[in-house]
């Protein structure tokens, strides 16, 4: 047992340093056709608190208003989401369509692919960014969108998780580290995921691979969207870029943290086998250092101690790039809460397998 764990223990630390590197790494995209103008789609359901200070961002945005579109999408909303974009529709100085979804016929997919879907048939321009009513970007963010498509296919930036609380902490360095491997894998030509908060992708990609209509319902729409483009050999631009970040709250409660976890589990179906392969060896290493607690106090030092240095190595990297806060305590309780509570979240999952998100049972 002692030499498994010392395989595991190794092999993982080997594969983190191959994502420090990739990190690192200069992207080295082939120079495409210049995307001048961008569609956003923004798909809320129940968003009436959040909504108004994403409009607000929005509209503090750098990029030209002849080079910009928004088109709003109420997803059966119960709320004053609807009238918000109405409101915002009227006011704004760029060119807004909003579209009310009616609810959802019995049997028929809904899921934030449905609207989405739906929302960029409406689109005029050549790229489609996306992002969510809970989002908070940065000025420059539809311009640096832009500019990441000019030599890639889809383009992917961070999500930041605001707070100073111990579990707002928590969750922006989990965040850090599953989007920063994303970044990484990307740079080295194999795109894994992005989050739809803050990815875009080329109108003619898009079409290429017939779009959502063509890929199917998920519930991890973003993620089978990059999985489609890469099995065509599409390309993605992942850049640790400040200026390509967008701005969320924590997910508040562990009950909504597990089902924010169901619902990205459900799409582990999409990722290739390099994608599996690196969740796999996460698990591994975490159960690894549980058992050796147990069984090796010895062993559980040194696997511990040797994996969570090449962790802090890589987050330590990604927050630097997008000057974000990091502490070595904020590292502590991100490493004993990942590591600890891992086999509890799956036990979770195993146990209720539905997932329920806005409302509605899947």
């Amino acid at each position: 047992m002692d030499n498994l764990i010392f395989i595991i223990g190794a092999l993982y630390t080997g594969v983190a340093l191959f994502l420090w590197i990739g990190l690192n790494r200069k992207y080295s995209g082939e120079q495409k056709q210049p995307v001048e103008n961008a569609s956003l789609i923004i798909c809320a359901r129940d968003e009436e608190k959040n909504l108004p200070d994403c409009l607000a961002y929005i509209e503090e945005q750098t990029i030209d208003p002849e080079r910009f579109e928004i088109i709003l999408v109420d997803d059966a909303s119960q709320d004053s989401t609807a009238e918000l974009m109405e409101k915002f529709a009227e006011e704004s100085r760029y060119p807004v369509q909003v579209l009310r979804l009616p609810p959802a016929e019995p049997g028929e997919p809904s899921g934030k692919w449905r609207p989405l879907k739906e929302g960029i048939k409406l689109a005029k321009n050549d790229a489609f960014l996306m992002t969510d009513a809970d989002a908070l970007l940065s000025p420059s963010w539809a311009e640096v969108h832009l500019q990441a498509l000019a030599d890639s296919d889809t383009a992917a930036g961070f999500v930041l998780i605001t707070g100073n609380a111990l579990w707002s902490q928590v969750q922006r360095l989990d965040w850090l580290f599953i989007l920063g491997s994303g970044s990484a894998m990307a740079k080295w030509g194999r795109p894994q995921s992005a989050l739809g908060k803050n990815m875009s992708i080329r109108r003619s990609t898009y079409e290429e691979i017939g779009g959502y209509d063509a890929i199917g319902f998920s519930l991890t729409e973003d993620l089978a969207l990059v999985q489609a483009v890469a099995k065509q050999g599409g390309r993605q631009s992942y850049p640790c870029s400040p200026e390509m970040t967008a701005a969320t709250t924590a997910t508040p409660s562990w009950g909504e943290f597990i089902q924010q976890r169901k619902r990205w589990a459900s799409g582990l179906l999409h990722l290739g086998f390099i994608g599996k392969a690196l969740i796999a060896l996460m698990a591994l290493r975490n159960l690894a250092i549980i058992y050796c607690f147990f069984a090796s106090l010895s062993s559980f030092f040194w696997i511990w101690v040797i994996t969570a240095a090449a962790n802090h190595l890589i987050l330590q990297r990604i927050a630097s790039k997008l000057d974000s806060p990091f502490s070595l305590k904020s590292f502590i309780l991100w490493e004993c809460f990942q590591t600890w509570t891992s086999p509890v979240q799956v036990l979770q999952m195993l146990a209720s397998r539905g997932v329920e998100w806005k409302g509605r049972k899947h």
